[in-house]
């Protein structure tokens, strides 16, 4: 029931279901049957989180953080703990918990410190070995990515490009080029797009490299056409 009502975006009904399942299952839902108590948890923080209900968000939130569980199924509420943040405005606690998460996952992550301009040059010049003499057209034929984590890592990436600017700016080409690294090695997911589009806005602006930087730009804009990939189209317009 909690499901169907929020596909009908009837977020408060499925918030009401959702806490109903929770009851039903008691104090023991973890032991007796933890696939489903993780789904009424998460899909129970997004109603919440949709409804603004903080405060029982986050309590949900840290149930499912704080259970003996495998970090990807830790996911869904880490990615709905990273938006709440960012949109009430705490850029700083959003960006640690993004990056928290990548540690997790057991992927590489930059330190929230000033990158220098030796490390944004080292990383630049790895990326552009990777891309040789790619065309927009190739790259938006690379396959569909299929690892699940790096997946979950891509997507923290994406929401650390939508902040970091505002605390810390020189890693923001640090965040692009790694996605875009994952994106050429393991292949392409829907955050792809605003990866190769914001590598588009650093090639034309602070690496002087205009003929480029549109190359990786039509880039973004052929994945976008390819199935599955419009969950970031707004970023990727915001950012061409």
């Amino acid at each position: 029931a909690g499901i169907k009502a929020s596909e009908n975006a009837a977020f408060d009904a499925a918030k009401v279901y959702f806490k109903e399942g929770r009851e039903a299952l008691g104090s023991r839902g973890w032991e007796g049957d933890y696939s489903t108590m993780l789904d009424l948890c998460s899909d129970g923080a997004n109603a919440c989180f949709l409804t603004g209900d903080f405060v029982s968000m986050n309590d949900l939130i840290e149930e499912v953080l704080s259970k003996d569980i495998d970090t990807k199924e830790k996911y869904r509420v880490s990615d709905i703990k990273v938006n709440s943040l960012l949109i009430r405005g705490k850029v700083n606690e959003s960006i640690d918990a993004a990056l928290d998460f990548r540690r997790q996952l057991g992927l590489p992550t930059p330190q929230k410190k000033p990158a220098s301009k030796f490390t944004i040059a080292r990383e630049y010049m790895r990326v552009m070995r990777l891309l040789k003499k790619k065309t927009a057209e190739d790259i938006a034929n690379l396959p569909e990515l299929d690892d699940e984590r790096q997946e979950m890592g891509q997507r923290m990436n994406e929401l650390l490009g939508i902040c970091i600017f505002h605390v810390e700016p020189t890693m923001l080409p640090l965040i692009v080029f790694q996605m875009v690294t994952t994106s050429l090695k393991y292949g392409l997911n829907s955050s792809s797009c605003p990866a190769f589009a914001a590598l588009g806005m650093l090639l034309c602006g602070p690496f002087g490299k205009p003929h480029e930087g549109c190359e990786m730009a039509k880039a973004a804009e052929l994945i976008l056409e390819r199935p599955g990939m419009r969950s970031s189209t707004s970023n990727t317009i915001f950012v061409t």
